[in-house]
């Protein structure tokens, strides 16, 4: 039996890396990218014809029958349907580093002390006081779905917390506040990021650390009573799932206010830097609000837009920069009052660099 299955997936497999080639030699041509493009003739490095129908046909043979995952070093598969990232996507080691596999290095941690240090002398000249948080890995808080043991020391994400209290640096990992037990998921089941739920939780850790820093000011806590929660059907793929080529949908949860909210937005005025690579029209998002006169700058990622709705609430004025470079340019014009980094823990290392930008 076990013969014939290995006979059988080397025809389809030869059938698969063969069917291009006979695509090819018919001169088949792919459809441009951009429509000023002209039709071109087959490029392996961009595209091939049935590139998504023959990936997932590979993807169900070594998962049916081999019971092995498709691409193991960037998915990796756990029960339930549950996707976590591997160690192979962008400059991120997610899973070696949630397990304390990976961790900083002695110099590695000289160096991250030298950056904050400067960081936060250059921001004290003016009285801008400087909070580093951290949203967690997936598998840092459902590790016990992936079958390999954390090592018995601190994760990177410890180190930093550890290293921000030696350098009296406020630091919050943005899951403090997530609860032990809950029957609601806090991260996407397909997807690297948490929902709106685990993200009112980034909020709650947020808001302890800084209603302490300033208890003249209003703050809004916000709770759960608060907010109207809806779990929806939708055609949401997850970043996960869509790696595996798979058109899996899940549900959608929602946490919207109940009563209107005073927070305005306001008109862009920067300029996109150069070499920007991701959404131009998500690089710089103001709002404004009576709340207080305090004015904060936000660095961030894809994380913060989950909870970003209550920061804007809590500030007089807020300016969210979807970037993590240290831009003395920028903060100088702005006079913002607190600047505050939100960096998702796979990305961690970006606070090597002494421009908190990856190379």
């Amino acid at each position: 039996m076990k013969n014939r299955i290995q006979k059988t997936f080397i025809v389809i497999f030869c059938l698969i890396i063969t069917t291009p080639l006979i695509l090819f030699a018919l001169k088949v041509k792919v459809e441009p990218t951009n429509k000023g493009d002209k039709k071109i003739s087959l490029n392996f490095k961009r595209d091939f014809p049935l590139k998504s129908d023959l990936f997932q046909l590979y993807s169900n043979i070594k998962k049916n029958i081999f019971n092995a995952p498709a691409i193991p070093s960037l998915v990796i598969e756990s029960e339930n349907g549950w996707l976590f990232l591997g160690n192979s996507f962008e400059n991120s080691k997610a899973m070696s580093e949630s397990k304390g596999i990976l961790v900083f290095t002695k110099k590695e941690l000289n160096i991250l002390k030298t950056n904050l240090i400067e960081k936060k002398k250059w921001l004290d000249k003016d009285s801008i006081r400087l909070y580093i948080s951290i949203a967690p890995n997936k598998h840092s808080v459902y590790g016990d779905m992936i079958p390999i043991k954390k090592y018995d020391r601190k994760t990177k994400l410890e180190q930093v917390d550890s290293i921000c209290k030696l350098l009296n640096i406020d630091f919050i990992n943005l899951g403090d506040k997530f609860p032990k037990e809950t029957e609601k998921p806090l991260y996407y089941k397909t997807d690297t990021h948490w929902n709106d739920l685990g993200a009112f939780y980034a909020f709650q850790a947020t808001y302890d650390v800084i209603n302490k820093d300033y208890p003249v000011s209003t703050f809004k806590p916000y709770t759960l009573d608060s907010l109207s929660l809806t779990v929806s059907k939708s055609l949401y793929v997850g970043d996960l799932n869509g790696m595996l080529k798979n058109k899996r949908t899940e549900n959608r949860f929602s946490l919207n206010f109940k009563t209107p909210q005073s927070s305005t937005i306001l008109s862009k005025r920067l300029t996109l830097p150069l070499k920007y690579n991701k959404d131009p029209n998500t690089y710089e998002s103001r709002s404004k609000s009576g709340v207080n006169k305090l004015k904060i700058i936000i660095f961030h990622d894809s994380f913060m837009p989950f909870y970003s709705k209550y920061m804007k609430e809590n500030f007089g004025e807020t300016l969210f920069i979807w970037n993590h470079k240290f831009d003395k340019e920028l903060i100088k014009s702005e006079k913002p009052d607190i600047i505050y980094y939100e960096i998702v823990e796979r990305s961690i290392d970006i606070l090597l660099d002494s421009n908190y930008e990856f190379k």
